[in-house]
Formats: structure tokens, C-alpha cells, sequence
């Protein structure tokens, strides 16, 4: 069985950070989103994997996942993006004739996904879907149950009769690209996979769903990566390879090679990447620091602080925060406030009391 990634969208709720780096490569306590896609799929036994991009983050996609993993992946290129469905017919001529599990690269799971292959594959259905109870399905592809039967679905209705989303993940058989070439642009101008998949089910093709109990998030905005963060360092090991110095420290701590927490505050669960120094500062729990960072009379917590920045003199604490690669943020007169802030790469923030 084979496994595709979609990749291909441009991540614009995410900006600036996405001009830079895909939404599926920004990292989620320090380990890019899709790492966690990946690995989940690979534990399942699914080792050919199909990795749906644009043409213009291709190669940032191939470096990124060279450092975390030995194997080959397929990348496919997704011209001019046009929707779930459009991004899965480029995938046509990897997966062939084949069944195969579909996941969205900005979508993160924990639950059994072999037991939800195993299933799919036994019942011999032609389509399976995974779905969670939510609070506002609106903002997702929704289905509708009756005597345990799915009998519809719809896209993002203004008003949805179902709590029940479709999640992220699918598995399918070939059938599923006679559907999506079927189907119209939906209102938005997008090829819908909901529109696919109800093609099937409207046209007597066989589908099954499984409701989710398990943890699912589908990464959208700012507010989406911080909590996923917060999610992953939660369930982390404390590991302690880089140097402690003068500093107090409580809860989980992961401090890379070359890390230096010294005169400081630490309140865990945190991370803190390789050559990073923090010093004469407070970094609180649910922070994400990735590598080559230098944190200096600064508060921080419950933020993710990608590669290379500089945080100077910041007393008044950054919170809820995304500071994107190698920026640099000072507070030149000691402002005294909270600051939330989504920064791109090699931004420049300086705070002050005007």
C-alpha cells in the first residue's frame, strides 16, 4: 500500500512565516510537521510515499527531510494548485492501480492508523473516511450519518446539521481519480475532495467512515501551531545533553547538544535546539527553541522560536508567539507588556514604550 502527502497549497494564513517555509516544514517542537505525517505512515509498513508540492518549494521540501530521513520519497509536482482533488490527479501515475492512504500535510493525528488500513482493506470498500466531532464544523468538510450509513457530505456549509468533520485522512482505490476528474470547481473555485468523495457515494461506490477519538488538528492559522506545540511537547522525554548553569529549572527539559541555560529561569516542558544560549532570561513552559538561538534578559513563554534569531532585552513577555528564522527582536527601553507576534525570516522587531 502506498501513502500520498498533499503539500501543494501556499499556506497564505500562515504569513509571513510561509514565505519562506512550506506550513508542512514549520516545526512543531522542533520537528517539522510533516515529520510526524511521515513517521506515522512509515510505522504502518507504508514505505513508498508520494509527496505532493508546488514547484517552487520542491527542493526545500527535499532538504528538509534529506536530515530526518534515509529513505526516498516521490516528490510530485502540483501545478498551479487547485484543491484537494486537483493535487491527488497529480499523484495518479505514482499510485496506479493501487489502494492507497491520502493525508493532508497540514493535518496531525494520534490514533491507529494500521488498524483503520486493515479495516478499509478487509471490508473491500472503495473509499474510507476518518471523522471527529467538533465544535464548529462549518469550517470543515462535513458528513451525514443515518442507521450508521454516510448519505452525504458537504463543504464548509453556512450551516452544518452534522458535528461530525472529515479529517485529513483517507483511504481510497483508484476509483477515487475517475471522481475527481468528474466533479466542478465548487464555489471557491476549488476541485473539493467532499465533491469527490460524494461523486463515489452518490454513483453507488462503497464508502466507510470511523469516528475519531483520538487527538486531530488541522494546522490553519498561528493560533493552530502554537496549540500543536503545546500538544507535542506535553507528551515529550525529558533529555538534557547541553549545559545547565547557575539556572533554575522545573518540568520537562529537552536541551540539545552545545545548549547553554545559564543564570536563567526555566519552567518546562520546553525544548531548546543545538548551540542555542539563553542567559539572564525566563523561558516558560510550552516554548519551542530551535537552533543557533540566543536569548539574552528576555521572558518567553508558550511561543515556537525558529533557527538562528537573537531575543535581546525583551523583559516584557512574549507569549502565544511564532519569531520566524533568523529575526532579531530587542526592546531598547524595557517595555514592560505583552507582545504577541508572528515574525518571518530575518525579520527585525524593536520594541519600545512609544
Amino acid at each position: 500500500m502506498k501513502g500520498i502527502i498533499l503539500c501543494g497549497g501556499k499556506g497564505t494564513r500562515l504569513r509571513p512565516i510561509t514565505y519562506t517555509t512550506p506550513k508542512q516544514l514549520i516545526p512543531i517542537a522542533n520537528k517539522p510537521l510533516i515529520v510526524y505525517t511521515i513517521e506515522l505512515l512509515l510505522n504502518c509498513g507504508i514505505k513508498e510515499i508520494g509527496i505532493v508540492v508546488n514547484k517552487d518549494n520542491k527542493l526545500i521540501f527535499e532538504k528538509t527531510l534529506d536530515k530526518h530521513f534515509t529513505e526516498d520519497f516521490q516528490y510530485i509536482i502540483q501545478d498551479n494548485p487547485k484543491g484537494i482533488a486537483h493535487g491527488l490527479l497529480f499523484a495518479k501515475d505514482f499510485i496506479k492501480d493501487e489502494k492507497f492512504i491520502m493525508v493532508l500535510g497540514d493535518n496531525l493525528f494520534q490514533f491507529n492508523l494500521k488498524k483503520f488500513i486493515v479495516d478499509f482493506l478487509t471490508n473491500k470498500s472503495n473509499c474510507k473516511i476518518l471523522l471527529k466531532e467538533v465544535e464548529n464544523p462549518e469550517k470543515f468538510g462535513v458528513a451525514y450519518i443515518g442507521n450508521n450509513k454516510l448519505i452525504n457530505l458537504e463543504e464548509k456549509p453556512k450551516t452544518a446539521f452534522s458535528n461530525l468533520a472529515i479529517t485529513g485522512i483517507y483511504a481510497f482505490d483508484n476509483n477515487i481519480f475517475k471522481a475527481s476528474r468528474e466533479i466542478k470547481p465548487s464555489s471557491r473555485g476549488e476541485y473539493e475532495i467532499t465533491d469527490a468523495i460524494k461523486w463515489l457515494l452518490h454513483n453507488g461506490y462503497s464508502i466507510d467512515y470511523e469516528i475519531l477519538k483520538g487527538n486531530w488538528r488541522d494546522i490553519g492559522g498561528p493560533r493552530d501551531v502554537v496549540e500543536e506545540n503545546v500538544y507535542r511537547l506535553s507528551a515529550m522525554e525529558e533529555d538534557i545533553k547541553g549545559e545547565v548553569v547557575n539556572s533554575h529549572v522545573s518540568g520537562k527539559i529537552i536541551l540539545e547538544e552545545g545548549g547553554v541555560i545559564y543564570n536563567s529561569i526555566v519552567r518546562g516542558p520546553i525544548v531548546v535546539g543545538e548551540k542555542s544560549i539563553i542567559k539572564y532570561s525566563y523561558i516558560g513552559p510550552y516554548t519551542s527553541i530551535g537552533k543557533g538561538v540566543n536569548i539574552d534578559k528576555s521572558n518567553i513563554e508558550n511561543s515556537i522560536i525558529l533557527n538562528d534569531c537573537v531575543i535581546s532585552g525583551v523583559e516584557g513577555p512574549i507569549d502565544y508567539s511564532i519569531i520566524g528564522e533568523g529575526s532579531i527582536v530587542t526592546n531598547e527601553k524595557g517595555l514592560r507588556k505583552v507582545n504577541r507576534l508572528v515574525v518571518g525570516k530575518n525579520s527585525k522587531v524593536y520594541l519600545s514604550n512609544l
